[in-house]
């Protein structure tokens, strides 16, 4: 479940590692904790959606880097 009160837009990529940690560290207190099983829930979304814009913007970011062409020769033969 998407929350649209979580924008994500404005962090970099360290800051959004950052709450990635963040979350998981209140996730294992919250559980330790005996929380209600609804709330780590809800705070397991998060951190699932945190942790999906993370792996999105990996992906982008070595995509592009992947992406050069380099020519190592030509096929004998081919003009």
């Amino acid at each position: 479940m998407f929350s649209p009160l979580l924008d994500t837009s404005t962090l970099t990529e360290d800051e959004l590692l950052e709450k990635i940690n963040n979350i998981a560290n209140k996730i294992a207190s919250a559980r330790r904790a005996y929380m209600s099983g609804e709330l780590i829930q809800q705070m397991e979304m998060i951190y699932h959606q945190l942790n999906t814009e993370y792996q999105e913007r990996l992906t982008i970011k070595n995509t592009k880097d992947e992406s050069t062409v380099v020519e190592i020769g030509k096929i004998e033969g081919e003009d």
